[in-house]
């Protein structure tokens, strides 16, 4: 399968959610991440010789060396993608994945990103809820949800909560679950792994 991830907006876990789901699809064959930021945020976290990440990392001109060898591709497409880009995205794509956090601006732009998609055609997008406020009182995912529902955009009900833990995983370049010395990464990984049985199941459906 072959799994797009798009934002024009940056820090909204775009190359977080790449490095996750891509671990999660090399368990069902090989995979290929490509880094397509020019930013190449992907290739420093999981592209590094000593990481233990069990997929490649590939730049767009590099894939062209790998051709037929990869059964799943992930893409961590560049920020402020192009009328063009996103008509790419759209043919290429199982299932294109926005990763927004709950911020006015920041589901505004998404929500721009979603509509361009369905002028195209498309019915496979979907907004992923990042970096979510844990605190028990926030109203923002609700709110967030509520406002995509009225704009009539698909959304994952997975979410990807905010936790420290990624910053710590980025810098040791390892996935999330494996960071030491933190209650929460195992939770954070939880989160990503209810939100890849969602993408399983567009995929198929």
């Amino acid at each position: 399968m072959i799994i797009a991830i798009v934002n024009s907006k940056g820090g909204v876990a775009k190359t977080t959610s790449a490095v996750h789901i891509a671990y999660q699809l090399s368990k069902l064959g090989a995979t290929g991440l490509i880094d397509a930021d020019p930013n190449r945020s992907s290739r420093a976290w999981a592209g590094r010789a000593d990481t233990a990440f069990p997929f490649k990392v590939l730049t767009e001109l590099e894939m062209i060396g790998f051709q037929g060898k990869f059964q799943h591709i992930v893409t961590d497409t560049k920020a402020r993608p192009e009328p063009e880009d996103l008509e790419a995205v759209f043919n290429a794509a199982d299932l294109v994945i926005l990763p927004s956090t709950p911020g006015g601006d920041d589901l505004r732009v998404t929500a721009n990103t979603a509509r361009a998609l369905q002028k195209l055609g498309s019915t496979k997008h979907k907004v992923l809820l990042t970096k979510v406020p844990t605190h028990y009182k926030s109203s923002d995912e609700a709110d967030a949800r509520s406002w995509l529902k009225a704009q009539e955009i698909a959304v994952f009900t997975g979410r990807i909560r905010f936790y420290k833990a990624y910053d710590k995983a980025f810098l040791d370049g390892i996935p999330v679950f494996q960071v030491r010395g933190d209650a929460k990464a195992k939770v954070a990984w939880a989160d990503y792994q209810a939100v890849f049985k969602e993408v399983l199941s567009c995929v198929a459906g």
